[in-house]
């Protein structure tokens, strides 16, 4: 019965190195080999003064730098039986001493997870380490390079203030095993932009009342962030007061509260405006300029059909074409006026409400016609030139701006049509006013009573201034000049012919 029982004792036993020999050969078997450059979970089983003992799984363990696992502050970052992650970097020695390393084991997580990150499209957190020509390094667990046109939005001269600075960044390029990896914080920006983009225009609407920021200047307006979409500013909309030049005002980065004066969603066009109704001139406008006012104003603009004149900052007029001049017809303003001109004009209209002031040269000075009538006689004889000649008489100009006409039945020809061919413009007359319409400005002329006074006039001194002693008794008719006698033959004829 004993050496039944010892026998199955011994057996059970025999069973039982066999089982263990068979799950320890399955672990050996499960047991991945420990290769170098392999990342693995170790724990910390020694502190030494220089070096640290780590179990790395393996028959042996790896030995590394104390100096690994410090922090900027000298202490230890990890305690005596800490997890820690560490790459096996081979044996050192004949004693087959594994060397491990922390950092490169932290170096090899950040290039698998910059690897997934890449493959992802994921953005990534980099910290600038180095400024370099044309652009900066980053860290992002191995350097990366970001050129100086991908850092921000628009060109950046001056790296120095993003040295230490930590950037969101997108991959561009990249060839991680030969180290090369392209990167750009514009594209997280103009990302961001986009996606507030869309939601700006959604909201958008004509009036409403926006803060933005000025993103560049040029000569015409600036453009100026909304949110996402940038907007025009015109220099037209920027002041009441006239600019010459949006930099008088504003400068990039510049924080600008503007108005949505116009919005088209299909093309994303923004008109935005930035004057203030507090410097608006316009109102007080009627009260400093009313009608009848005398101004001085400075021409800035010619047109074919008048001059705009500024009289103040903000405030311009028009000078309509046909207010330049009472005697001249022009066919453009700079046919007398120039840009910069100063001159002095009367207002003759003005409506603030729509911001028109017109305005007269011309009135500042007597119409010719009334400084003519106040200096002349009603029936004075005077010399005057041809301007043009019409089916019915000629018009005589006897002072600039002041014309009249000669009537063909007032001309000492037969009154014929035909008679009108020995006129030409620019030919002198001497006529005589027979009557005039100052509010029409009108006047009738008449060569052949002009002719008759002047005949009149050389009988008359005949008659009393003869030609020398003695000579009283001759006749008149023999003294007359040969022009006068053909002249008095003419209208003795004329008369003889009315009597007929």
């Amino acid at each position: 019965m004993e050496n039944k029982d010892e026998l199955n004792e011994t057996e059970e036993i025999t069973n039982g190195e066999e089982d263990f020999a068979t799950l320890f050969a399955e672990y050996e078997k499960s047991r991945k080999p420990l290769k170098p450059g392999q990342v693995v979970e170790g724990k910390i089983v020694g502190i030494y003064e220089k070096d640290v003992l780590v179990d790395a799984g393996g028959r042996a363990e790896g030995l590394m730098q104390k100096d690994e696992i410090k922090g900027p502050d000298g202490d230890l970052m990890f305690k005596l039986g800490d997890a820690i992650s560490v790459m096996l970097e081979g044996s050192a020695d004949s004693d087959h001493q594994l060397k491990v390393s922390y950092n490169k084991a932290l170096r090899a997580k950040k290039l698998v997870a910059l690897q997934e990150a890449i493959d992802s499209g994921k953005p990534l957190e980099g910290k600038v380490v180095e400024i370099v020509k044309g652009g900066l390094l980053v860290n992002v667990g191995t350097r990366g390079f970001i050129p100086a046109s991908q850092i921000d939005e628009s060109y950046v001269e001056d790296l120095q203030p993003y040295l230490g600075k930590s950037l969101t960044l997108k991959v561009m390029q990249h060839d991680l095993p030969n180290g090369k990896l392209i990167l750009s914080h514009r594209a997280i920006l103009n990302e961001a932009r986009s996606e507030k983009r869309k939601e700006t225009l959604a909201t958008l609407e004509v009036g409403q009342q926006l803060q933005g920021v000025v993103r560049s200047i040029l000569a015409y307006g600036v453009f100026v962030d909304i949110g996402g979409v940038e907007g025009l500013l015109h220099i037209s909309e920027m002041s009441w007061k006239r600019i010459e030049h949006p930099s008088q005002l504003f400068k990039i980065g510049d924080k600008v509260e503007v108005t949505i004066l116009k919005f088209d969603s299909e093309r994303g066009r923004i008109s935005l405006g930035y004057r203030k109704d507090e410097d608006d001139p316009w109102p007080n406008a009627a009260k400093q300029y009313p009608e009848g006012t005398m101004i001085k104003g400075t021409v800035k603009k010619l047109e074919h059909f008048g001059a705009f004149v500024e009289l103040e900052s903000g405030i311009q007029g028009l000078l309509p074409i046909s207010e330049i001049s009472w005697t001249q017809r022009l066919s453009h303003a700079n046919q007398v006026l120039q840009v910069d001109d100063v001159i002095e004009a009367v207002v003759t209209r003005i409506d603030p409400s729509n911001r028109k002031i017109s305005m007269s040269l011309r009135q500042v000075t007597e119409h010719p016609w009334e400084t003519f009538t106040k200096e002349i006689e009603p029936d004075a004889i005077l010399k005057g030139t041809i301007t043009r000649i019409a089916d019915f008489g000629v018009f005589v100009e006897l002072a600039e701006g002041v014309e009249g006409l000669v009537h063909i039945s007032e001309l000492p020809e037969n009154t014929s049509k035909e008679s009108l061919a020995r006129y030409n413009p620019g030919q002198e007359l001497n006529v005589r006013i027979l009557g005039m319409d100052i509010a029409n400005r009108r006047m009738s002329l008449s060569v052949k009573a002009a002719m008759e006074e002047e005949i009149e006039s050389n009988i008359k001194e005949h008659v009393e201034k003869p030609e020398g002693p003695g000579k009283t008794g001759q006749v008149l008719g023999d003294k007359f000049p040969e022009e006068l006698r053909k002249e008095s033959n003419k209208l003795e004829e004329q008369d003889s012919k009315k009597d007929e």
